[in-house]
């Protein structure tokens, strides 16, 4: 099977792979060379302006994305009304979310304590209670 390339085409892989026709579509890439050499031209103008745009992206350095910047990226691609908070601008560093954490997790552990203890000295008392009251009514019965 033999693909024509026009040179729309052309010019579209150009500007999605660039100019080296390595990078270019496997199965395509036979029909763009054979459209340069038929068409010489179109293709000196359109590579040379791939290649102006692949040196200056092979010169610039690689850039990591913030934390904030990926957030904006997450937060438009949810659909509306999804994200009800904007989202955080500024991460906190990890140390302070482990000691934020400690201490809950320390206060959580506290008031479980102090609830099992409540509820441990409650239930003690409410046996004593029924303990007496059993007992007062023996000997209410006894005194009959």
């Amino acid at each position: 099977m033999h693909i024509q390339i026009t040179s729309e085409r052309f010019e579209a892989i150009v500007d999605a792979y660039g100019a080296d026709p390595q990078r270019w579509p496997q199965d395509e890439r036979a029909a763009a060379l054979l459209f340069m050499q038929q068409h010489p031209e179109v293709a000196r103008r359109v590579l040379a302006e791939a290649r102006t745009l692949d040196s200056w992206l092979s010169s610039a350095d690689e850039v990591e994305p913030s934390v904030a910047l990926q957030w904006e990226v997450l937060a438009r691609m949810m659909p509306a009304g999804v994200a009800a908070r904007p989202a955080p601008v500024v991460a906190r560093p990890r140390r302070r979310r482990w000691l934020a954490g400690g201490i809950g997790l320390a206060a959580a552990c506290a008031a479980g304590i102090i609830f099992g203890v409540n509820i441990g000295l409650m239930t003690l008392s409410e046996a004593r209670a029924e303990a007496v009251l059993a007992s007062a009514s023996l000997a209410e019965v006894d005194n009959w």
